[in-house]
């Protein structure tokens, strides 16, 4: 007759003491995926991007003597090529 204490394996991963409310709550908030991202443009005639609770003033800065949107986009286009081969 064996005499050995037998282990419940189970009882090895009960957690020892539960979380608090407060931790519960941030880890349920933490895993919730952010809402889909959008563009606004506001009443004042300016566009903003929100993302979860961010709001982020969206603008284009072009030097007034530079060069055309055309040109930049060509500029562009040529880099990619060359950075491709």
């Amino acid at each position: 007759m064996n005499n050995h204490n037998r282990t419940d394996l189970c009882e090895c991963y009960e957690p020892l003491d539960f979380p608090s409310k407060e931790i519960l709550k941030a880890w349920k908030y933490e895993n919730e995926p952010l809402p889909e991202p959008y563009y606004v443009t506001e009443p004042d005639g300016e566009m903003y991007f929100y993302v979860g609770n961010s709001k982020i003033k969206v603008s284009e800065h072009f030097a007034k003597d530079g060069k055309p949107l055309e040109d930049l986009l060509e500029d562009v286009i040529k880099y990619s090529a060359k950075s491709s081969l």
